[in-house]
This record gives structure tokens, C-alpha cells and sequence, in this order.
């Protein structure tokens, strides 16, 4: 789906920084309307790290719509100024998301990445918080069912155990 232009607000955070990371992405076209929601976990990392690779997944995304323009906006006035050039980080691995993230951006016609107050930046933030809150909700889920296994296994004999484990094979080699 082409787009004429889009704005992209990018959030991205982690839990005990360092600590299990997430990142929040809201695509909305010039009317406003929200095009695409980015919302999931991104593994251990820092605030600051999981903020640059939001970035980078959302020029990624926003390639995807083959845009004329894309206007990003961020609440990190470091990353903001760093991708504007306006500063020059010397840290190796910033500098290394830096350099991935303008080789996606050099293949939009025309972009621009923006700083804005966090206030304002909620949907992004929001995003974050979502991705959180579904990875407990899993987690939570899947401890339920082993919870509910043990149960029913504790009443089994030896014998039911090793047919339990073998039926536990089979399926682990249909997968």
C-alpha cells in the first residue's frame, strides 16, 4: 500500500535498565488516522539501546508503505540529535544502530526525525506498556497449564508416566 506521508512516534523502554526491553511503534497517515501498531518485547537491554531499535523497526515499517515523506518523532533528544547529526556519539554500539538505521532511512524519498515532549509521545509509550503487559499475560497463561499438568500428573503410576512421556515425543516431533 503506497502512502503520500506518514508520521511514525517511536517509544521504546526497559524494565531495571538493563533489563527486558520493549518497544512501542503508532504509523499514522496525515489525517491521523493509526495505520500499523508495533508492540512487543526486543529481549535485555537498556532504555536507550531499546529506543534506538525502535527507531530502526520503524523506518523498517514505514518503508513498507513506500512513502513520499515520513516525519518520526521521538522523546529521546539524544537519539534525536544524534540521527540529525547534530551530535556524534563515540560509543561503538550506538554508533552501529546508528549506521543500520540511516542505511534503511537513505531508502525513503524524504524523511525527518523530530523531537517531541513525552506527553505527547503516549501512543508510542502506550505501545511499550502493551508489550509488556502481554508477555506477563503469557507468561501467567503458561504457568496455569503447567500448574495444571503437574496436577493431573501426580496422580499417574509409573506406568501411565512413561506413557506420558512417549506421547510427549510424538508431539514433540510433529512440531
Amino acid at each position: 500500500m503506497k502512502m503520500e506521508k506518514l508520521f511514525v512516534y517511536t517509544d521504546g523502554r526497559a524494565q531495571n535498565d538493563p533489563g527486558e526491553a520493549g518497544i512501542g511503534i503508532a504509523i499514522t497517515d496525515k489525517d491521523g488516522n493509526v495505520i500499523e501498531e508495533i508492540a512487543h518485547l526486543i529481549g535485555r537491554s537498556t532504555s536507550r539501546i531499546a529506543r534506538y531499535r525502535a527507531m530502526i523497526e520503524a523506518a523498517r515499517a514505514a518503508l513498507a508503505y513506500s512513502p513520499k515523506s515520513v516525519i518520526f518523532f521521538s522523546d529521546d533528544q539524544q537519539l534525536v540529535n544524534h540521527i540529525n547529526g547534530v551530535f556524534v556519539t563515540r560509543e561503538p554500539h550506538v554508533k552501529h544502530l546508528l549506521e543500520i538505521l540511516r542505511g534503511i532511512l537513505d531508502n525513503l524519498p524524504q524523511w525527518r526525525v523530530n523531537f517531541i515532549d513525552h506527553y505527547i509521545n503516549r501512543q508510542a509509550s502506550h505501545l511499550v506498556e502493551r508489550a509488556f503487559r502481554d508477555n506477563t499475560r503469557a507468561r501467567l497463561s503458561r504457568e496455569h497449564l503447567e500448574m495444571r499438568l503437574l496436577a493431573h500428573v501426580a496422580m499417574l503410576d509409573d506406568a501411565q508416566l512413561e506413557q506420558l512421556i512417549e506421547a510427549a515425543k510424538d508431539l514433540e516431533q510433529r512440531t
